[in-house]
């Protein structure tokens, strides 16, 4: 499997992540968003409704998120409408937008949305989806900008990950400078750790140091004995 495939399976699970992000509330729409995160859309959506009179903006926003988790995209947007209407900030209006239409599969739409989102307010979610975004559309270099920001926001060990895997293909100097940075801030027991050190071995191998690429490989199936891709690589690199 090639760099931007696995790429691609870890933008599956980060997209689903952040578009599973609801608004934190404040009282008294606390309830409504803990019914969100519970999946209780129903009753969310009947607890916002009689809240809407009184808070027009953030009712209307948290109505946005039920619809977009119930996968009923066209409401999920005139509820967006409304909150734009009653006063949504900008920033948070392109966030909900890129997700919206990162559901949709707009990569084109959600990637302007996002990147208006990201100008407004570099939070650290917002760039993780824009880079996402970017990889979406085949295109590592608007990926690289999206994951960059990520880094610079202070996203952590995830976005430095992604970031490593984009710039294998054109940068393994650089991929396996940013992979080394990603191992060191991941806990042992981090999904991506073993990973990263796999890509590390990879990035080794383009460079020509298969020497140390095997070394790596090595000291991942002693720490990680049960990842099968190292031990596959391993057998192609040779003894």
């Amino acid at each position: 499997m090639g760099p931007m495939n696995r790429v691609r399976i870890a933008l599956l699970s980060l997209l689903g992540l952040l578009l599973a992000l609801p608004v934190v509330a404040e009282e008294p729409l606390s309830y409504a968003e803990q019914l969100i995160r519970s999946g209780e859309y129903a009753l969310a959506e009947i607890a916002l409704e009689k809240q809407i009179a009184d808070h027009p903006v953030a009712a209307a926003r948290l109505l946005s998120d039920v619809y977009l988790f119930e996968g009923d995209l066209d409401r999920a947007q005139h509820w967006l409408e409304r909150a734009r209407e009653a006063g949504l900030d900008d920033a948070a209006y392109y966030w909900q937008k890129g997700r919206i239409e990162s559901a949709r599969a707009n990569w084109s739409a959600a990637w302007a949305a996002l990147r208006s989102a990201v100008a407004l307010a570099p939070r650290p979610e917002y760039a993780l989806l824009w880079g996402a975004v970017g990889l979406a559309q085949g295109d590592a270099e608007r990926a690289q900008l999206g994951f960059g920001k990520a880094v610079r926001s202070g996203s952590g060990a995830s976005a430095l990950f992604l970031q490593g895997l984009t710039l294998l293909a054109t940068s393994p100097e650089q991929a396996l400078a940013v992979l080394r940075r990603a191992q060191s801030e991941l806990g042992s027991e981090s999904p991506l750790k073993p990973q990263t050190i796999y890509w590390q071995a990879r990035a080794l191998e383009r460079l020509g140091r298969v020497k140390e690429a095997r070394s790596t490989l090595r000291f991942l199936l002693r720490s990680y004995p049960g990842y099968g891709p190292a031990r596959d690589e391993l057998n192609r690199l040779g003894p």
